[in-house]
């Protein structure tokens, strides 16, 4: 078998004309993501506007996280409606890990704040650890970086999401995420298994390539509104915007009637 593949994959014009089609085979769901993308950019917008700090007090991190969440979301539904179902699902777990931060804030706020200063200095330190074994910078350059390393405690560590999910009241969302990981976002088995069209118990097998079918778009949009929804939730708690509970109340509503994620 000869394989002929679009010269620029996804974003080949076939697949810019596939688009109405793939939206309309899971209209419900891309109509409920365009919902709550739009309130998601409607709280951005007042939360921007409300909220002047400093960059690190509370309510600037979560306008931050609130930014985060809402540009991959978006990038999950620029992927989702181009069939890119394992990339989409790549920017959903961003989305959820930003829905643990949001969580972790409402509820041990200063134990986050503290985990995400000791992250930032932790990450620097292991930068110029790595400056410092694999670079061919000069002596003095070298003094610096080794100034940099002294400068920031060894004991710091990064975030881990699984202790980040359990500091606030979505612990149970984490299995999401460790299937997110396994299925899209880490190199994997199960995530290169999506590029295989198995037969007989994996005894046949072929490539697999092109866009996802309707049930993995439907699969994945699913998943996406149950990690997008908790941080318009949590950030417009965080940000005592309440103005707009009745929008909020009504996505939860809408969210609960939805399947678990409980197979990708």
């Amino acid at each position: 078998m000869t394989w002929t593949l679009p010269p620029a994959g996804f974003l080949s014009l076939d697949i810019d004309e596939a688009i109405p089609a793939i939206r309309e085979a899971n209209a419900d769901l891309f109509d409920f993501s365009k919902e709550v993308n739009h309130l998601l950019m409607k709280l951005a917008e007042q939360a921007v506007n409300t909220v002047q700090t400093s960059s690190m007090e509370q309510g600037a991190v979560v306008v931050r996280l609130l930014l985060r969440g809402a540009g991959s979301f978006q990038g999950h539904l620029l992927m989702a409606e181009r069939g890119m179902h394992v990339e989409s699902r790549i920017m959903i777990r961003s989305v959820l890990e930003v829905s643990f931060a949001v969580a972790a804030i409402l509820k041990n706020s200063d134990s986050f704040m503290r985990m995400l200063r000791d992250d930032h200095h932790k990450s620097r330190r292991q930068q110029y650890e790595s400056v410092l074994k694999y670079s061919s910078l000069d002596e003095e350059r070298l003094k610096i970086v080794r100034l940099g390393i002294a400068q920031v405690e060894k004991s710091l560590r990064l975030i881990s999401p699984k202790a980040l999910a359990e500091m606030g009241e979505l612990e149970p969302s984490y299995l999401t995420y460790q299937m997110l990981s396994d299925n899209a976002s880490h190199v994997s088995a199960a995530s290169l298994d999506h590029y295989i069209e198995a037969f007989e118990g994996r005894k046949y097998w072929q490539y697999k390539v092109g866009a996802g079918g309707p049930d993995e778009i439907r699969k994945t949009l699913n998943c996406g509104l149950h990690a997008a929804i908790p941080v318009l939730v949590g950030a417009a708690e965080a940000l005592e915007m309440h103005q707009f509970s009745d929008q909020l109340n009504a996505f939860v509503d809408r969210l609960i009637a939805l399947p678990d994620v409980l197979v990708l």
